[in-house]
């Protein structure tokens, strides 16, 4: 039998909180009489238990994890079930059990379900996480939390028939408006998409939250048990707060496996620890032991001249100069930065910030690669740059594909074996791989938004660079199939490998796990403006490690575990804390 509180009745939903506290209060003493008050067998342990440490009440799953549409496929949730279940006594046994289901038409919280005749429970499982956009693996520990039906050997027509728990108060009956397996998982992950879209009609919200942690802190007076505020810091845990309205005290907590004391609830606590315990930490793979630093100024000027101090100490031979207010020509110009060790500063158009003029003057460079054209960065900043180094040139062309190409010819004038393909439309995808493209050796080459087929400049450009190889960033939206076949067809290049993923910072995390196993540190820049990011990654490319791209207010768990796997060891934020925000560099999850 599960150990938890969670039989709840939606708030907001069907009955008035007066009418909820006076059945609830008249349950509670009843059960108190009967001496049968929420008695429960925890269940054991697994060989490799939950960490209580690793357990925040106020971050009990990421919002990736828990609204992911892909979390499991069918036949791996049936897998599932099968390797949960114990030698099966009755036909409620998930793995075995059947139901024929009925069409629900689409919402604003769900897309349409189809009904069909005699759907197993991973079919069903699977067609709810896809049409409702709850994880699969969320609605099984739910499942488990609420009735203990994913290990139980012969769940009862109850259990089945109340599965998620849902329209069930603490204390009375269940509503049999929401009876059977699949209107409870439905109407359940509805009803999760519901605290997601409608936050502010219901009480737990993101921030600070006053949370009960029973019943009696509430239905008794004067209450026998207490509250506590919570720092609820994303959507997914506020609707499990929604759902079930109380937080594990101390008592529950210390016995993780067990039962706490006469003000413990279970239901969030188990929730937290069954997911655990099966798909791994909710929150993501925490990095341990690593070493962060922040380079930051007060503007993008400031941050580029941040990043060359930390990466510079000593000087640099060469300085690559790009203009901050527009991302176009400096897209190609990091790998070709990073090739050489350079640092890629940021310039206004018109005038060359003072703050960067210092930073050339104490690199004391060589040379100086100025990236645009003249209506890029004026005359008048590259004739004030002209003083500041021996020599000087100009790499530019007639739009952001040309100077790309012609960045790639100048910088790597005995060729390059591996070229890198990102579209032209927008900068993330293209930082990301520039970073890879530095640490591998190669350069990058734009594409244009829509392209079908490579133009005879850029089939030129690969010929005389003797490549052999393309990496194309993203999807097929950003570089399309027939784009890269019609390079294949004209070139003959055979090695083709495309990482991408479904938003910039998947594509960034499969960027990063082929260009770098392992690395020693890494660079987490926002994805959301290319400044910080163009010049961190020609920081990243030169010193082999890779560019992850965050949110303001939290770190994509992709981004997470590409640093996690590849075992990095120093991470560097770059941007001041209203471009990184504070739970950044916390890795706060997202």
């Amino acid at each position: 039998m599960n150990v938890h509180f969670s039989r709840r009745r939606v708030v907001g939903d069907r009955t008035s909180r007066t009418g909820f506290l006076r059945r609830a209060l008249g349950g509670l003493l009843a059960a108190a009489l009967a001496g049968s008050l929420l008695t429960a067998i925890a269940p054991s342990a697994p060989a490799q238990a939950a960490d209580i440490r690793d357990f925040d009440p106020g971050y009990l799953i990421s919002d990736y994890l828990f609204y992911n549409t892909a979390a499991m496929t069918e036949a791996e949730i049936q897998a599932f079930l099968l390797s949960k279940g114990n030698p099966c006594s009755n036909s409620n046994c998930l793995d075995v059990f059947t139901q024929t289901t009925t069409t629900r038409a689409a919402t604003t919280r769900c897309a349409e379900y189809t009904g069909a005749a005699n759907e197993s429970a991973a079919r069903i499982l699977f067609k709810v996480q896809v049409a409702c956009g709850i994880s699969a693996k969320a609605l099984l520990v739910t499942l488990q939390k609420e009735q203990g039906i994913i290990t139980s050997s012969a769940p009862s027509d109850r259990a089945i028939r109340v599965a998620m728990g849902y329209g069930c108060p603490d204390t009375a009956p269940c509503d049999s408006l929401y009876y059977g397996f699949f209107n409870q998982v439905y109407t359940a992950a509805a009803q999760f998409q519901r605290y997601r879209l409608s936050p502010k009609s219901f009480k737990h919200q993101i921030g600070q939250q006053s949370v009960f942690y029973h019943p009696n802190s509430f239905v008794v007076s004067p209450p026998t048990c207490s509250s506590v505020t919570l720092n609820i810091k994303n959507a997914a845990t506020a609707g499990l707060y929604n759902y079930t309205p109380y937080t594990p005290n101390a008592a529950s907590l210390k016995n993780l496996y067990g039962t706490g004391d006469a003000c413990s609830s279970y239901g969030n606590r188990n929730f937290w620890r069954y997911y655990t315990d099966w798909f791994g930490n909710p929150t993501g793979l925490m990095p341990s032991g690593v070493q962060r630093t922040r380079s930051a100024g007060d503007s993008r000027y400031e941050t580029s001249v941040a990043l060359s101090a930390a990466a510079y100490p000593t000087g640099a031979a060469t300085v690559y100069v790009a203009v901050g207010s527009f991302y176009a020509d400096g897209l190609a110009a990091a790998p070709a930065a990073a090739m050489v060790k350079a640092p890629l500063l940021l310039t206004d158009s018109t005038a060359l910030p003072a703050e960067v003029e210092a930073e050339i003057r104490r690199l004391a460079p060589q040379s100086i690669v100025v990236v645009g054209g003249e209506g890029v960065v004026s005359p008048a900043v590259y004739d004030r740059l002209a003083t500041l180094a021996p020599s000087i040139r100009r790499d530019a062309g007639a739009n952001r594909f040309e100077t790309a190409r012609n960045i790639a010819l100048a910088s790597f004038p005995t060729g390059a074996a591996r070229v890198f393909l990102a579209s032209g439309a927008d900068f993330p995808d293209a930082l990301a791989v520039s970073a890879a493209a530095g640490a591998l050796g190669g350069p990058v080459l734009l594409v244009p938004e829509g392209a079908t087929a490579a133009d005879a400049a850029t089939l030129e450009t690969l010929t005389a660079l003797k490549t052999t190889a393309l990496v194309v960033a993203g999807g097929a939206s950003a570089v399309s199939d027939a784009y890269v076949t019609s390079i294949r067809t004209a070139t003959g290049i055979a090695s083709v490998a495309r990482y991408g993923g479904a938003d910039r910072y998947e594509t960034a995390a499969a960027i990063n796990k082929f260009a770098f196993p392992s690395a020693a540190g890494a660079y987490v820049a926002s994805g959301l403006d290319f400044p910080d990011a163009l010049s961190a990654a020609a920081v990243a490319g030169a010193t082999k490690s890779p560019l992850v791209l965050s949110l303001p207010q939290c770190l994509p768990v992709v981004s997470v575990r590409s640093m996690v796997e590849a075992k990095v060891g120093k991470v560097s934020f770059v941007g001041g804390s209203g471009v990184l925000g504070q739970p950044v560099y916390d890795f706060q999850q997202c």
